[in-house]
């Protein structure tokens, strides 16, 4: 008689595509090179709002922390590209975030699910004003959240579009006013392309590989739910 012990059935583990896989790094290491370079038209809009007294201003606050204000003088230089990078970073997050949540499952799931179930106040006529505008805010949670956050994405384009065509200027004189004045003339060759190109990659180029990294993390399921 055999007594050896039947082996249990493992699980088996699909292995993501190589091809999915190289295609999702060689996009994470393009968003980081993107990135990186985006943040320099940022680091001079800082430049030219800040100058010298910011940097001043930063390094005399610097100077009274121990141990740190003996690399002050080295920090100094990149304050600018610090902070640069700062207002960069906030500026991303809002336009990226929607179209993250919006590519969650169970973030859309849970949104509707809490929208749909969530009990309304009636509003009153002899209610207090505060009371009405509070009544209002709850009812309107939790769409009204996201579209609050659709409105900051748009602002936040807005201040966006205005930094690039700043620092990378869209007409050769270099001059904000003539660009619409090109515009309205026809004037095409008065149009700085290279400064527009560098403007469109700075606005869209992070949004547009994050949206690759989701489809491609998408794909990359839907390939392994075929294998099972």
């Amino acid at each position: 008689m055999n007594f050896t012990m039947p082996k249990r059935d493992r699980p088996h583990k699909h292995k993501q595509d190589p091809w999915l896989s190289t295609l999702y790094w060689a996009l994470v290491v393009a968003g980081l090179w993107f990135a990186y370079l985006n943040i320099q038209p940022y680091e001079k809009i800082v430049g030219l709002l800040s100058g010298k007294t910011l940097n001043s201003a930063f390094l005399q606050i610097i100077s009274i922390i121990p141990i740190i204000n003996g690399i002050a003088a080295i920090i100094g230089k990149g304050v600018t590209w610090i902070l640069g990078t700062i207002l960069w970073a906030c500026i991303q997050i809002i336009e990226v975030l929607p179209l993250v949540l919006y590519n969650n499952e169970s973030f859309v799931r849970a949104a509707i699910a809490s929208a749909d179930s969530r009990s309304r106040y009636q509003i009153k006529d002899e209610d207090d004003p505060t009371l009405k505008m509070l009544k209002r805010v709850y009812n309107s949670l939790p769409t009204s959240v996201i579209s609050n956050l659709e409105q900051l994405k748009i602002f936040t384009y807005t201040i966006d579009f205005l930094i690039c065509i700043t620092v990378y200027s869209p007409v050769q004189s270099g001059k904000f006013a003539d660009f619409f004045f090109v515009l309205a003339t026809g004037q095409w060759g008065k149009l700085d392309w290279l400064n527009l190109l560098l403007a469109g990659v700075t606005l869209f180029a992070i949004e547009v590989i994050v949206s690759l990294i989701i489809w491609v993390g998408k794909l990359s399921n839907a390939v392994q739910e075929t294998k099972r």
